[in-house]
């Protein structure tokens, strides 16, 4: 009975896609990889074509924008892409859904572009450029030389947590030059907050392996206490899972001039527009207390922007180094992470964090000799 109902079902795949071929404009790429798929469930096909969720590259068929699988085999995962600079799915679509809101949108002021390097109170070395706003003497050559504290770098259980001490922040949708205040980007949505970004690099640190933990939850609603509040979530997943070794909390910048222009960090990687990124580590001082292990987390942090910028140079704003704890004293591989201000759009800062991802997944695979 099951072959007679696969032969129909592939028999009625083969007559729907050459009726589609032969009535719209479907390019022969198209057909190929539509006959790849023959064998396939046909309601999964004719639902992703009448819902209009499946893309065309030149490479064929991507993923199911709401599923987060690709109907005709081409991988799996959610925002399935076929490549790390590809635009996902479903951030296509929120553009494309964005465009007619935009169209009423009174402009309010300026988006200024630039590429955030080194200014002459930057320390730089190699690949890593770090802004010290700490009293302290720091050797950026014996930083890289000096490893991590990885302790045991495990993929069977959870070794990373991603969180977000400021979920709500969020990003411009299209790349217009200028802002409007009739647009509020900081929402609870999370396919358009940091957990949006936060997913992008999960997606890539479990592709290298990695047994990776994503905490969602809001803490800003409001933002006094938000630190705290993240904490208490930080310190249980550490209790529950003493693996977990390295800890990012991923937020977004804001940078604001005086004249109402709002400055949008960028660098163009591989001919695509990326939020630049900027990692914050703490240390003792200033009044900072019980930060004993800081200069374990600069080191992290210094072996990371190195790793990052050897693939993927101008990706990285300079290391912003400071007395501050951000509960980054919980491990001493914990940092904060900027993808780009509220003036960048959700998908440079979802290409980053690809990115980033990327990388970090090197760097440690690195470590274990992979």
């Amino acid at each position: 009975m099951k072959r007679k109902t696969d032969f129909f079902v592939n028999l009625l795949c083969i007559v729907v896609c050459v009726a589609l071929v032969a009535t719209t404009a479907f390019t022969a790429d198209f057909f190929s990889t539509v006959i790849l798929g023959v064998g396939r469930n046909i309601k999964i096909l004719q639902d992703e074509l009448n819902g209009g969720n499946i893309s065309v590259n030149s490479s064929g068929i991507t993923q199911n924008k709401e599923n987060g699988f690709s109907p005709l085999g081409f991988g799996g995962g959610g925002y399935k892409s076929e490549n790390i600079t590809d635009t996902p799915s479903d951030i296509q679509a929120l553009m494309k859904s964005y465009e007619s809101l935009y169209e009423g949108f009174e402009k309010t002021g300026n988006i200024n572009e630039q590429k955030m390097g080194a200014t002459s109170k930057t320390q730089v070395y190699s690949f890593v450029k770090i802004d010290n706003k700490a009293e302290i003497d720091i050797d950026i050559k014996a930083l890289i030389d000096t490893k991590p504290t990885y302790n045991e770098i495990t993929k069977e259980k959870p070794y990373i947590l991603v969180y977000h001490t400021h979920t709500t922040e969020g990003y411009e949708i299209l790349d217009k030059g200028w802002y409007s205040n009739s647009y509020n980007s900081r929402t609870e949505d999370s396919s358009r907050n940091m957990v949006r970004v936060g997913e992008e690099l999960v997606k890539q640190l479990e592709k290298a392996g990695f047994n990776v933990i994503h905490d969602k939850n809001v803490y800003d609603r409001s933002y006094t206490g938000a630190y705290s509040r993240s904490l208490e979530s930080v310190k249980k997943y550490l209790q529950e899972n003493p693996s977990i070794m390295i800890t990012l909390d991923v937020h977004r910048d804001a940078i604001h001039y005086s004249d109402g222009t709002k400055c949008k960090p960028t660098a163009e990687i591989n001919g695509k527009k990326a939020a630049q990124v900027m990692i914050i580590t703490g240390c003792e001082g200033g009044g900072v207390e019980e930060f004993p292990r800081w200069y374990e987390n600069l080191a992290f942090s210094v072996n990371l922007q190195n790793t990052v910028e050897e693939s993927y140079n101008g990706l990285m704003r300079p290391i912003f180094f400071c007395n501050r704890k951000y509960n980054m004293n919980v491990t001493p591989c914990s940092v904060l992470l900027e993808f780009g201000t509220d003036a960048n759009t959700l998908e440079e800062a979802v290409y980053s964090a690809s990115l980033i991802g990327e990388s970090l997944g090197k760097m440690l695979n690195k470590e274990l000799g992979e």
